[in-house]
């Protein structure tokens, strides 16, 4: 299935490009939207930590995210304080100078989670998302990753398990951030992704 890049429907921060896979999301949130919006680094971040209960002011200190489970992945030599997820986010802007490209989104879904006979386990999906995000993004792209894991079942709304891959889209440095991640924070990212995916999870199956 040949990529095709959308229109951002209402509420989603990031102009999704479909694929060959349904059980995966992508797309890059960038400074602006078509409603010229002015999005963030730090808001795409929180957002997706804070799923629902959000506190009334988002730049208090991230202490208590409502997502499932949550956890920063770094590449060798990146600073020790970018393990909190806000401090990562906050850094990016702070580093970016008007720069449009800030959160590469990749969304992966597990539907098999309430299938039966033989259901995924929700620490089975936790740990192979994780060990696939450190592998071939984090390493593989030296890129910085904050995994975080929705349940909508918990919180009454429909929906399956589904874990955001959410990458600030430029390489990782010992001094900071510095180039762009290219291709994995562009349009063909989607391709990139789709392959990896798909033969990390027949690597799993096997």
């Amino acid at each position: 299935m040949a990529t095709k890049k959308h229109a951002p429907p209402p509420g989603l921060d990031y102009a999704p490009i479909t694929g060959a896979r349904e059980d995966l999301s992508f797309g890059v949130v960038q400074a602006t939207t078509g409603t010229k919006k002015v999005n963030t680094a730090e808001g795409a971040m929180f957002r997706r930590l804070y799923p629902i209960l959000k506190p009334d002011e988002p730049a208090l200190p991230w202490s208590r995210p409502t997502c499932f489970r949550h956890d920063v992945l770094l590449p060798f030599g990146a600073s020790d304080d970018w393990y909190d997820p806000q401090r990562l986010a906050r850094a990016y802007d702070e580093q970016g100078f008007s720069l449009v490209d800030l959160v590469v989104v990749v969304t992966l879904r597990f539907p098999e989670v309430e299938a039966l006979p033989q259901p995924l386990r929700l620490h089975d999906v936790w740990e192979m998302t994780r060990a696939f995000t450190l592998e071939r993004l984090v390493r593989a792209h030296n890129v910085g990753a904050v995994c975080v894991m929705h349940v909508p079942a918990r919180a009454a709304r429909p929906g399956a398990p589904h874990v955001h891959v959410l990458i600030p889209a430029r390489e990782v440095l010992p001094t900071g951030f510095g180039k762009f991640a290219r291709p994995l924070a562009t349009d063909q990212g989607r391709e990139l992704l789709d392959a990896e995916w798909a033969a990390w999870r027949d690597a799993s199956n096997g």
